[in-house]
């Protein structure tokens, strides 16, 4: 089954080619990906992030936190209107990037004190000051609109205005400060998003048509100018909502980039303040919708909602109400979810408003240089006289996304890669159950039926399992690796023997010793010794006692190391055995693809009975047809075969006929014994054994026995 590099690569690219963009953006590489960009940003602080991707274009979520984990739509409609996967993975990066900087900077405890506040009818932090004759009567208003139970429109308009408003700044202030404090590709994909925000708002005139409540159209306003610094307003409007807003700009500026969260619903309040005016506008016309929705839920006999027996939302005709407020706004993601702190400001957070405009400039040619796009309003640059301007650039060098692409390219590779490891995996498990077939057991197995078990994909809890454990083994694995290596290295290099009792020259620094031997001869450089490992591992159900399964999957983890790290072959297969069937498990093979064999050790467990000859003639065989100089076989058992037709002497007999037979065949053939099973070992299989109860022992017992066997 060896396939050849240029046709894994064929494979892999072809692979690639064929990978969607819900493929791509939902797999757990890319996962990964997101992963690793928020722990970058959150390591510091340690607040351990998890990030969820999903793809469902019927689904309205964009992007939300809970303030333990992210989650993102991949088929949101912000995202899926860029034309290209590389902008599509720029604006999920923005969107993990701006969750993430609430989860970082958001305060959820002061926004708490302020909606109850002013649930209460109070403003917090507290009353705004220095109010002129109108906005004194504007915040009175407010006030009396709160405490007033006979009448909700008002309330509900304010609390709703007020949490818009809220969200606009706070997203402001997290932006620019993430992009702030993390430059690179997560900001240029808030920017990107941003951009996109800001197209879905409607031209002045065109809410002024369609009749948008007044204070919403600057809130919109307000959205457009936060998210992309500019606005709307083609023609030129220069009417009371473009004066509200240009009122309100120097608020907004000074208080996004303030790291105290009072700053900004300071600003909210003030804002509201100066928009009662336009907020009483609408009060009549969503009263109107109130009565309507109401009559219609009483006059349809819809009192409750079904099945629940629970008042209905629209049953007072405030779900009307609330509906025609929040479809003139563009939906975001409520941020204030759970009660938090922000993480401890470190340095001078000002703005560059320069370095800003650029972001946003460049984002937007990126957008308008790729083909495709969905249709979007024009935008104008903001001034102070209202007035539109437009700046063309021919010196655009490009959007600076290139390393976007590049991690684009590097999780569709690792996708691909692994899809078609994957399927040479399978593949391979097929190619063994051939092999398995093909093999002639003897007269001691006769009839028996044999299933090779192969994982085709590694599942992720077997990698945790394997990182638990296995970094204590893998330094008896380095052990193992600088004695033998020195070994192999002294056969490779030739030198000096000596302590011999004969030879063709004495060694003179050996005159001192008493026991004679004082010759030496010189070894001739060899070379580099080609060596083979299969290991068989019992997992009969008389494995779990004594706890020998786990000594032995220990085992096996590090010899799987041990070879893996000094390029020599291993083979690792557990066995058991039913009825006079045997069930063999390949952890490790000689052909393995995917580089996961030692987290398939993980999975090693004891099972039921053991037909150990079968199991044994398996792996002796297929070590046997190793093209290598050195042939060495490990069994892990507790010398007990036992199955159907297969215990006793007579199992004994089988499995010493075994050794001899490969023996000839240059396999070398050694047990290990944990513990008490030493008897049983050297019964059966001589005095080739070792005596695993103490892994520390490993690496010097092995590496006895390695020097022991090397061609001389």
């Amino acid at each position: 089954m060896r396939a050849s590099h240029l046709t894994v690569r064929k494979r892999i690219m072809d692979e690639k080619s064929k990978i969607t963009d819900e493929e791509f953006f939902t797999s757990k590489e890319y996962r990964g990906y997101l992963a690793d960009i928020t722990e970058a940003a959150t390591k510091r602080y340690r607040r351990p992030i998890h990030v969820t991707v999903f793809a469902d274009p019927e689904d309205s979520t964009v992007a939300y936190t809970d303030y333990n984990g992210i989650v993102i739509n991949a088929c949101n409609h912000i995202t899926w209107s860029m034309p290209t996967r590389k902008l599509r993975s720029m604006s999920i990066e923005g969107f993990n990037a701006h969750e993430n900087s609430h989860n970082l900077f958001t305060d959820n405890r002061i926004a708490h004190a302020y909606f109850n506040s002013l649930e209460h009818g109070k403003f917090y932090p507290k009353k705004p000051t220095r109010l002129k004759g109108d906005q004194k009567l504007n915040a009175q208003g407010i006030i009396d609109a709160l405490m007033d139970d006979t009448d909700p429109i008002p309330k509900t308009v304010i609390l709703r205005t007020a949490k818009a408003l809220s969200n606009i700044l706070e997203d402001g202030y997290v932006d620019a400060r993430y992009s702030y404090e993390f430059p690179g590709n997560p900001a240029r994909g808030i920017a990107l998003n941003n951009v996109r925000f800001a197209e879905a708002v409607p031209d002045i005139d065109t809410m002024i048509d369609k009749q948008f409540y007044p204070h919403n159209i600057v809130l919109n306003l307000l959205l457009e100018y936060v998210r992309a610094r500019e606005v709307n307003n083609l023609t030129g409007y220069t009417g009371e909502y473009m004066d509200r807003f240009l009122a309100a700009l120097p608020l907004v500026d000074a208080c996004i980039y303030d790291e105290d969260s009072r700053a900004r619903f300071d600003a909210v309040n003030r804002i509201m303040i100066d928009l009662w005016p336009l907020m009483q506008r609408c009060f009549d016309d969503l009263r109107d919708k109130q009565q309507n929705d109401a009559s219609s839920s009483s006059g349809s006999g819809n009192s409750t909602t079904p099945g629940t027996g629970e008042d209905s939302d629209s049953d007072d005709g405030m779900g009307a109400v609330q509906d025609a407020l929040e479809s003139q706004l563009p939906q975001i993601a409520p941020n204030f979810t759970m009660k938090s702190g922000p993480v401890p400001f470190n340095g001078a957070f000002s703005p560059d408003e320069e370095q800003a405009q650029e972001l946003l400039e460049q984002v937007s040619k990126a957008l308008s240089e790729e083909t495709a796009r969905i249709a979007a309003h024009r935008t104008e640059t903001i001034i102070s006289n209202g007035d539109g301007s437009i700046v063309q650039d021919s010196e655009y060098e490009g959007a600076g996304y290139e390393f976007s692409a590049t991690d684009i390219e590097r999780v569709l590779e690792e996708i691909a890669t692994g899809k078609v490891n994957e399927s040479l995996e399978e593949e391979l498990s097929e190619e063994l159950q051939s092999e398995a077939t093909s093999i002639q057991y003897g007269n001691a197995h006769r009839n028996i039926n044999i299933t090779v078990h192969r994982m085709s994909h590694v599942n992720q809890n077997l990698i945790d399992s394997y990182t638990a454990v296995a970094p204590q083994l893998l330094m008896l694995s380095k052990r193992l690796q600088r004695s033998v290596s020195a070994i192999l290295r002294d056969k490779r290099q030739g030198g000096k023997q000596t302590g011999l009792y004969v030879g063709k020259h004495l060694d003179q620094h050996a005159f001192h010793r008493n026991d004679g031997r004082v010759f030496c001869n010189k070894r001739l450089p060899t070379e580099p010794i080609n060596m083979s490992v299969a290991l068989l591992v019992d997992e009969s159900g008389s494995m779990c006692g004594c706890d020998r399964i786990t000594k032995a999957r220990a085992t096996a983890i590090v010899v799987q190391d041990f070879c893996e790290k000094l390029g020599i072959p291993i083979m690792i297969v557990g066995h058991t055995a039913s009825c006079a069937h045997v069930e063999l498990f390949s952890y490790a093979d000689f052909k393995s693809v995917d580089k996961k064999d030692r987290y398939r050790l993980m999975d090693m467990s004891a099972r039921c009975c053991n037909r150990d000859g079968a199991a044994l003639r398996y792996v002796a065989e297929k070590l046997s047809k190793q093209n290598s100089d050195v042939k060495m076989l490990f069994i892990i058992c507790d010398g007990q075969p036992n199955d159907d037709g297969y215990t006793g002497t007579a199992a004994e007999a089988d499995l010493r006929g075994i050794k001899l037979e490969y023996s000839r065949k240059g396999v070398q053939i050694f047990a290990a014994a944990i513990g008490d099973d030493r008897a049983n070992i050297e019964r059966i299989y001589g005095a080739g054994y070792l005596d695993i109860t103490d892994l520390n022992q490993l690496p010097v017992m092995l590496t006895q026995l390695i020097a022991r066997n090397l061609p001389k």
